[in-house]
């Protein structure tokens, strides 16, 4: 038919727009926060764009869902502000169920993607993000070291600071350390420096051309001390990660299902529920879409983006209750998705009636 021909189109513009601006935005966002990862020596500034790889495909299946609701809420607002939909409405005889097919036609390719992100996709990118993390905070202190940020001691007693450093070599340039022993205080700077471990695992840095300052507790008076070469040891030592919390996002659907624990079943209910929750967006931006032409749609959109913004709100909770044991994940899935599918037909109809009563007013003055 010609409306649905012309409906795909227009929806397949509009999507890319739509899709294009929230996705410039997300990576935009997640840019900026893996950049100050990197400058805070949390995650190797080598591997800056392969985190903006994994993030942006841990946050596509939600950008699509969104993405889909506002483009088919802002097409069809079009159609009512333009008053398209009377015309097909009274001249076509289509209804607004009608309108159900070419919707869903263009929205289940993505659907099934969103899908497949959702419980396969985005935990694999999740998992290698952790994986590069947990192997950066495993490396030696020494090749972590950050020019140019101060980086603070294992016990909280020694901060130091180096301008410049040679991976290769691990040669150093202007090196700042502050150390505390009780009251007393020492500050140490040399003009270069070498890193190095021993067999232990200890760090130290040989220092050349320096000069130590030493503040003694009971006086405001300090000894300076200049030396030719002079061994620190560094108080620092790899990040402990053996210790972390079990991370479910990272977790494959099939070991999910198998566990019992609550954790892993509100991540469960989490995947499970985006391609239920992209339907239902698709369903609910149908009547939601409806606009008087005399009144504009900034109303429209404003009740719109309140619903979507409930919507993920109680996915969340939902998530968080069945994460904390106090509901089965499967009775949250249902409960949740299904109130906003109900929600969806029961909005469906009610346009449909009036739909029907404004053509048999219009029938009876005809």
């Amino acid at each position: 038919m010609i409306f649905k021909r012309s409906l795909i189109n227009e929806l397949v513009n509009t999507a890319g727009a739509v899709f294009t601006v929230i996705f410039s935005i997300v990576l935009a966002i997640g840019l900026v926060r893996i950049l100050g990862m990197a400058a805070g020596g949390r995650i190797d500034s080598a591997a800056v764009l392969e985190m903006v790889v994994y993030k942006t495909l841990v946050n596509l299946g939600p950008i699509l869902s969104a993405s889909l609701f506002v483009s088919i809420l802002l097409t069809l607002m079009r159609a009512w502000v333009d008053s398209e939909m009377f015309v097909w409405f009274t001249t076509g005889g289509i209804s607004l169920s009608r309108w159900i097919s070419p919707v869903l036609t263009f929205s289940f390719p993505i659907i099934v993607l969103i899908a497949i992100l959702s419980t396969v996709l985005s935990p694999w990118a999740d998992a290698q993000s952790e994986k590069n993390k947990d192997s950066f905070a495993q490396r030696d202190d020494i090749s972590r070291l950050t020019p140019g940020r101060f980086i603070e001691g294992e016990k909280g007693r020694q901060m130091f600071f180096i301008e410049e450093l040679v991976p290769e070599t691990q040669n150093v340039r202007n090196v700042f350390i502050f150390e505390t022993h009780g009251k007393a205080e020492k500050i140490i700077v040399a003009e270069t420096g070498n890193l190095k471990a021993n067999d232990k695992g200890d760090r130290y840095v040989t220092l050349q051309n320096g000069r130590q300052f030493e503040m003694k507790p009971s006086s405001k008076d300090y000894a300076v001390t200049d030396f030719g070469t002079f061994s620190k040891r560094l108080d620092i030592k790899p990040d402990a990660i053996l210790s972390k919390s079990v991370d479910f996002s990272i977790m494959r659907i099939d070991e999910l299902w198998k566990s019992s624990r609550a954790g892993a079943k509100g991540e469960l209910f989490w995947r499970l529920s985006w391609p239920w929750t992209a339907v239902n967006l698709v369903l609910l931006a149908i009547p939601l879409s409806f606009t008087n032409p005399r009144n504009g749609k900034k109303i429209n959109l404003i009740i719109s983006l309140l619903v979507f913004i409930l919507y993920l709100n109680v996915l969340g909770l939902g998530k968080d209750a069945v994460a904390h044991g106090q509901i089965a994940w499967f009775l949250a899935f249902l409960l949740v998705n299904g109130i906003f599918s109900v929600l969806a037909a029961l909005l469906l109809l009610r346009r449909t009636v009036l739909q029907m009563g404004l053509r048999s007013l219009r029938g009876s003055y005809g």
